[in-house]
């Protein structure tokens, strides 16, 4: 096993040898943990690497890694004292050094959170230590906790669980489930950006409703989001057969579902897309708590107004998890009008409320489509089916007018400034580059901002070398 690692290092570190020569002579300690061993272990590829040393030795690595590998150190975050973190990004390896916590290893990796991330490799001597039976456990695909005061440390780490759960196509241990669900109080203090990056991770997942349903299981969700908390055991009309909160979490899962089955034969959606859309089924009934009324004649429940409501409390939720001004107003914008194509859809539309659906949703249609898709699908009352070839008819209509109108809904990625900032001087050609990049982009062979500077910036160059 340790010889598979040692040719993986070879592969991806090729100095790492130098680096455990240097270990021997100077008579101390590096180690490979974290992550990084654990997805080595597992064959996959890597291109971050994490190494501990011992405080005393730190700024020894520090010089020896940029002799070595080369290139020079940043420092991570603001307590760089307090926790000494450096980072070293190459062209196609990032690596971290970090001091060991506690006296030594075995301490080390008894602070970290689940077992199958509490492993190391020596690079002094090349033993491979694991003291808490990791390998075991991510050959059984076993997210097992270490101690439950590690939660407590950071309650992240429940959240982390469900991620590993995914990303390991494995299971969390009842009694790490027992452990999570005594902590999970400690989740409202943690900062939004981190909880953001861990929520991240779930939604880019295919199966990300699984890893939600565990957090929602061991009450995690309900503390971070008390406004899903508040959607536990409230019952809704005769169109659905579970509570509010069941729906939410069934219509993730359905969701997940019509992205892979895509119905509608979308592009694959983009890494940002594919994020908006599964925070945007996650809040999307959230103000339903706020708005239930029952007709005092009928015993009709109903909703009204309630996807404003849920806008409003994402936007409220979700200020300080550092997503950006621009993905909030999207985000508010699926779920103000998740309920429009299925209200459209029900009776006989005009051509011109269809049109203005599309219009107000431009490039995000699409995904407002998968939206009212998996909500009728995790709406399992009163005649689901009946609604659903309606449902189906009127998307593709709306598809059929978006893809007739793209030149007028899609907005340009680039603009002036951006060209400026990559060197362009200002004048006419600025306007064909523009162009040339938003014809690309309503292909869809250009996707995001990042891929439309790369595609300007070749461009430019490209013009700069005719004019020389």
């Amino acid at each position: 096993m340790n010889q598979k690692l040692f040719q993986q290092l070879d592969r991806i570190l090729p100095p790492w040898r130098e680096l455990g020569r240097r270990a021997a002579e100077q008579q101390t300690a590096l180690y490979l943990v974290g992550g990084a061993l654990r997805d080595l272990c597992r064959g996959k590829r890597v291109s971050d690497l994490d190494f501990s040393c011992l405080a005393a030795d730190f700024a020894f690595w520090e010089q020896a890694f940029t002799d070595v590998v080369g290139g020079h150190f940043v420092t991570l975050g603001t307590r760089a004292e307090e926790f000494q973190t450096r980072r070293l990004v190459g062209r196609d390896l990032t690596i971290d050094l970090a001091v060991l916590e506690g006296e030594d290893l075995e301490n080390d990796l008894r602070r970290r959170d689940f077992t199958i991330n509490a492993m190391a490799l020596g690079l002094h001597d090349g033993i491979f230590h694991d003291p808490f039976a990791g390998r075991r456990d991510l050959e059984n695909r076993l997210i097992n906790y270490i101690a439950p005061e590690n939660f407590t440390a950071d309650p992240l780490r429940i959240v982390r669980a469900a991620r590993f759960q995914l990303e390991i196509d494995g299971r969390i241990t009842a009694a790490t489930r027992t452990a999570m669900a005594a902590a999970t109080a400690g989740l409202s203090q943690i900062a939004g950006e981190r909880l953001a990056v861990e929520f991240n991770h779930i939604f880019s997942h295919p199966e990300a409703a699984t890893g939600i349903a565990v957090l929602a299981e061991v009450g995690a969700l309900q503390t971070i989001f008390p406004p899903l908390g508040a959607l536990a055991g409230l019952t809704q009309n005769n169109y659905h057969h579970l509570d509010a909160l069941d729906h939410t979490l069934l219509m993730l899962a359905e969701l997940d579902r019509v992205i892979r089955e895509n119905l509608f034969e979308l592009d694959p959606l983009p890494q940002e897309a594919l994020l908006l859309v599964k925070w945007a089924g996650l809040f999307h009934d959230t103000g339903k708590a706020l708005t239930r009324t029952v007709d005092p004649d009928t015993g009709i429940i109903h909703f009204y107004g309630h996807e404003r409501f849920s806008a409003h409390l994402a936007r409220e939720n979700l200020a300080g998890y550092a997503l950006g001004k621009s993905f909030l107003k999207r985000l508010s914008r699926l779920i103000e009008n998740h309920l429009r194509p299925l209200q459209l859809s029900l009776g006989e539309s005009r051509e011109k409320s269809r049109r203005r659906l599309v219009f107000d949703l431009e490039e995000d249609l699409g995904l407002l489509l998968f939206h009212a898709l998996a909500d009728l699908n995790a709406t399992r009352g009163r005649d689901p089916e009946g609604r659903r070839p309606a449902l189906l008819s009127l998307s593709r209509e709306l598809l059929s007018i978006f893809n007739q109108e793209k030149e007028n809904l899609i907005k340009p990625l680039l603009s002036g400034r951006d060209l400026i900032e990559l060197g362009m001087e200002p004048g006419p050609g600025m306007g064909v580059i523009i162009r040339l990049i938003h014809k690309k982009q309503i292909a869809g062979t250009i996707r995001n901002h990042a891929e439309a500077r790369a595609a300007a910036r070749e461009l430019i160059a490209a013009g700069d070398r005719e004019t020389e």
